[in-house]
């Protein structure tokens, strides 16, 4: 679990070093309460064949600030498969919704093997790109933490999972 912890804060720390300057060019480039240039995001993590990891998401904007979507994932360690579906809002910092600094709430169902199925609820911090010719091609990472009701007997003790998006890319339009 540390590994994720610390893999997390890496992703975070590299996210802020990445996060564009502001410039005259930049601040003309978004200005407060304008409409999005996309609606839909869908994206995927490219390495989770190498990392054993699978998650998958679709976004949609709601207001000129926040997006709603869904999201899943898979992660099998050590002989446990764990299973996971979220509903999960996101509020954007900047001056659009897909791009930028989110805040985020979740709730969801975790399925670890041989332990059951678990409701929980969490938050997450995401850090969202639109680059290319056409600004739709999508680049996120982010982080949360996700707690899990009814866990936390003798038998099954993990209580809080994190959630680690790694580096999702996919397409917005």
């Amino acid at each position: 679990m540390r590994h994720w912890i610390g893999s997390a804060l890496i992703l975070v720390v590299l996210s802020l070093a990445a996060a564009p300057h502001a410039t005259p060019a930049a601040a003309q480039a978004g200005q407060a309460g304008e409409p999005p240039r996309y609606n839909h995001v869908i994206s995927a993590n490219p390495f989770g064949i190498l990392l054993e990891i699978f998650n998958a998401e679709y976004e949609t904007v709601v207001t000129r600030s926040s997006s709603v979507g869904l999201g899943g994932s898979f992660l099998s360690r050590e002989g446990d498969d764990y299973l996971n579906a979220d509903l999960f809002w996101r509020f954007y910092v900047g001056p659009r919704p897909l791009e930028g600094w989110a805040f985020g709430a979740k709730a969801g169902v975790t399925n670890v093997s041989e332990e059951g199925t678990f409701f929980g609820i969490g938050f997450d911090v995401n850090r969202s790109w639109l680059v290319a010719a056409n600004d739709n091609f999508y680049v996120g990472a982010g982080f949360g933490l996700k707690r899990l009701f009814g866990a936390g007997d003798e038998d099954f003790d993990l209580e809080i999972i994190p959630t680690i998006r790694i580096i999702n890319i996919g397409i917005a339009f």
